[in-house]
């Protein structure tokens, strides 16, 4: 309700405060990366720890993969990264590709403890495929879209339970000659050419019924702030480990959008955790990988 008075009082209310809020998160985090980076010139570059994974993720309906990869460095802040309490910030390097379309971004975090914290992030891709089902005569099917953000992630866990919480706010822009309606192939909505803003929320559960394998629900819900419309795709969830750097997420769920018609949808993430990171969904593989070390 709150919501819709402000649009309709002010429609680029929401969007001047979230593109400033952007703005300034991404200065503050820039300010503290390097100041990170002084301070690793005078001797402490050991704390400096890389990450990097690839993966695989797609989904049924409608139907799409791509191939991600995901590099980056992070430094503590504060307390003991073999347990659960510190906090620590990092950069992080984005690319993803599944031949037709193409991304690459950067982002900032900082997490004040581990289980907490918050991201900004801009990235920019190039769309050169039309799919057969959409009206692109009405839409901006292909052609540059460049996306900025800032969200906040959560994570805990308690006897055999595990959630997970994403809140994130973002901006995707096209740079088409057209004024056509963009239609974005990440949240399935479509969104003023000038810019639309969307929030989206993506809470996970998860009950942990074998030592490599959890059993769960998860919704993705986003809602494009400008034009009003709203994409979920929610359904029963299952991860599995075969190996230590293997894990697989996999699932099935009812996907609808104003675009897409409602009907199911398998969907999967396949990630390989080549370098850990300082996260702590992390942290298990780096007391393995330190213990094999010793």
């Amino acid at each position: 309700m709150e919501i819709a008075k402000i649009r309709r009082e002010n429609p680029n209310r929401i969007k001047a405060v979230v593109s400033g809020l952007t703005h300034h998160v991404n200065q503050f985090f820039t300010l503290m990366l390097f100041g990170i980076f002084i301070v690793n010139s005078y001797g402490y570059c050991s704390d400096f720890q890389p990450d990097l994974k690839v993966g695989i993720n797609g989904r049924t309906y409608p139907i799409g993969a791509q191939i991600v990869g995901n590099l980056g460095v992070s430094y503590p802040l504060w307390g003991d990264t073999g347990a659960w309490k510190y906090g620590y910030v990092r950069g992080g390097i984005n690319l993803m590709t599944s031949g037709v379309v193409n991304r690459a971004g950067l982002e900032l975090q900082v997490f004040p403890i581990s289980i907490l914290g918050i991201s900004a992030g801009y990235d920019t891709g190039v769309r050169n495929f039309i799919p057969k089902w959409l009206d692109c005569d009405r839409y901006e099917c292909v052609g540059r879209v460049d996306r900025k953000n800032v969200r906040v992630n959560l994570v805990a866990a308690y006897s055999g339970f595990s959630f997970g919480f994403l809140a994130r706010y973002e901006e995707f822009k096209s740079f088409a000659s057209s004024s056509k309606l963009v239609y974005d192939e990440t949240t399935l909505l479509v969104g003023q050419h000038s810019g639309e803003n969307v929030f989206t929320m993506n809470p996970v559960v998860l009950y942990q019924v074998a030592d490599r394998m959890s059993v769960g629900f998860m919704s993705l819900y986003s809602h494009a702030i400008d034009t009003g419309g709203s994409s979920n795709l929610y359904g029963p969830v299952m991860t599995y480990a075969p190996e230590p750097k293997l894990n697989i997420l996999a699932g099935v769920g009812l996907d609808a959008s104003p675009i897409v018609n409602s009907a199911i949808s398998g969907f999967f993430v396949l990630q390989y955790n080549i370098k850990p990171s300082m996260s702590v969904m992390d942290l298990a593989l780096r007391k393995t990988e330190n213990s094999s070390e010793k």
